[in-house]
């Protein structure tokens, strides 16, 4: 019986033994601190030593430093669901790139208060009144009247009354030889958007060529065609759609 006491206190000691070299100064493979001669660090079950400074203790893991790495730190504005950032969300935003500051309408377009086509922050004749026809700065443009300058559907040959009513107009613009003279062709709505663009531009290029033939400078004229997107009748009638296969002559 005292051979078996005598075993077991030996086992005892050789337990408690092995449980010293995870303590304070030890360099047992267990959990625990170790003291090192850069402090003292934690050593894990997995062998991985640390220090209180977050980098591994090399003299320990026999290892080369490694670095915690510290959280990142997000900075700036973040908006996820709004690109411009001018209070409307992407998925509503019928103008996605409105610029910084510029206030806008519940659909993210820029306030445009006379209803003329351009934006506030651009117009340069705020209050223009309605039906008024402007330039890229809001201004009023004068208009060189050619009513009845009309086309046959799907033509862009001018009639007699056409060229009658371009004479007076030519006299017209010659005497205002400052001015820079844009000539646009329309058409009704009748075929596809592409098709009538075309016959815009030939409707365009037909008068402002008959204007070069009465004097007017070539350099003074540009022709451009609006295809079926600035009608002045309804599309809708016969009477409409004729009144809609047109040119104007704008003076800058």
């Amino acid at each position: 019986m005292n051979q078996i006491k005598l075993i077991c206190v030996l086992m005892m000691l050789a337990l408690l033994s092995a449980c010293a070299g995870t303590g304070n100064g030890g360099t047992g493979d267990g959990n625990g601190f170790v003291t090192t001669s850069g402090g003292t660090v934690w050593k894990n079950s997995f062998g991985e030593c640390w220090g209180h400074s977050g980098r591994s203790a090399d003299s320990v893991c026999g290892v080369a430093p490694s670095v915690v790495p510290e959280p990142r730190e997000e900075t700036g504005y973040f908006w996820p669901d709004d690109q411009d950032r001018d209070g409307v969300v992407d998925a509503k935003d019928g103008c996605p790139f409105t610029p910084d500051g510029i206030k806008v309408d519940s659909r993210g377009c820029a306030l445009d208060d006379d209803g003329d086509g351009v934006p506030n922050h651009l117009d340069e004749c705020p209050g223009t009144p309605a039906g008024v026809v402007v330039n890229t700065d809001g201004c009023a443009r004068k208009v060189v009247s050619l009513s009845g300058v009309n086309f046959g559907f799907d033509s862009a040959t001018l009639t007699s009354e056409a060229k009658s009513i371009l004479d007076n107009a030519a006299n017209t613009i010659n005497s205002r030889s400052e001015d820079s003279v844009t000539v646009e062709g329309h058409t009704d709505s009748v075929g596809p958007d592409s098709y009538n663009q075309g016959l815009s531009e030939r409707r365009a290029n037909a008068v402002m060529k008959y204007l070069i033939s009465k004097g007017v400078s070539e350099s003074n004229l540009r022709a451009v065609g609006k295809g079926e997107s600035d009608p002045v009748s309804s599309n809708d009638t016969k009477e409409g759609r004729a009144g809609n296969r047109r040119v104007d002559v704008l003076a800058d």
